[in-house]
């Protein structure tokens, strides 16, 4: 058993450095036993990642009607619910961003947030800039419930904010994507996705060390978020 467990074992480590590439499956292991064994350290690669906003809807017009979309303000008793701090809701709101919330049977199964103005990332610390403003958005924090995952509530989400966002003349969102979320690479790039920038973060306790192939390009800080501008891609 244990042979047959250690052969398993690296069959996967082998088919996710193939998928990876062998420098992000390198940091993706080295994060893994850096999160097990040394958690004070951390390592993270993401990509700045643009897609489309699409111009013809996800799911035929009939398809997940049981799964209301709908776009909610501060003050709706449903943000109660959510998984995020009363602070980060208020931060949010505060900084212009608007929630699309995904409800099946009065029962959240999602939820997607999109901002035209600039958004501080928490977790590893960036603030992303999109520009011009006017035609492009920043997307986050999107999240289907475990239980919904394999059903239609991405689509209807997705489909609803690429209406508000067309409605408001906006050609691209963007968003941070981790380099080690096989699954979520998979689902922007369905989409459309051009991969615009890399961003590798390094930590100890809270201090970050940021490579990028975008400005600043390096940048050591302790609690400031270093600022990446981002310019909307050129069509094809």
């Amino acid at each position: 058993m244990a042979a047959e467990r250690a052969v398993s074992t690296l069959a996967r480590l082998r088919s996710t450095i193939a998928e990876l590439g062998w420098i992000t499956g390198f940091l993706y292991l080295l994060s893994l036993a850096l999160r097990r064994f040394v958690p004070f350290l951390s390592v993270e690669k993401y990509y700045v990642v643009a897609q489309p906003v699409a111009l013809r809807a996800m799911l035929p017009e009939k398809r997940g009607r049981n799964i209301f979309v709908m776009l909610i303000e501060s003050d709706h008793p449903l943000l109660a619910k959510l998984p995020r701090s009363r602070e980060e809701l208020a931060r949010r709101f505060a900084g212009g961003a608007v929630c699309f919330l995904a409800m099946r049977d009065e029962r959240i199964v999602g939820h997607l947030w999109v901002t035209r103005s600039p958004y501080r990332e928490v977790v590893d610390r960036s603030e992303f800039d999109p520009r011009p403003s006017r035609n492009m958005a920043w997307d986050f924090d999107m999240s289907i419930m475990p239980d919904d995952r394999l059903g239609l509530a991405f689509a209807r989400l997705w489909d609803e904010c690429n209406r508000y966002l067309r409605e408001r003349g906006i050609a691209w969102t963007c968003s941070r994507v981790s380099a080690f979320n096989r699954a979520s690479l998979r689902s922007h790039a369905r989409m459309g996705m051009r991969v615009m920038h890399t961003l590798t973060y390094f930590r100890a306790g809270s201090l970050e060390l940021l490579v990028a192939d975008v400005a600043p390009f390096l940048s050591v800080s302790l609690s400031c978020f270093p600022i990446v501008t981002l310019t909307a891609p050129r069509a094809c």
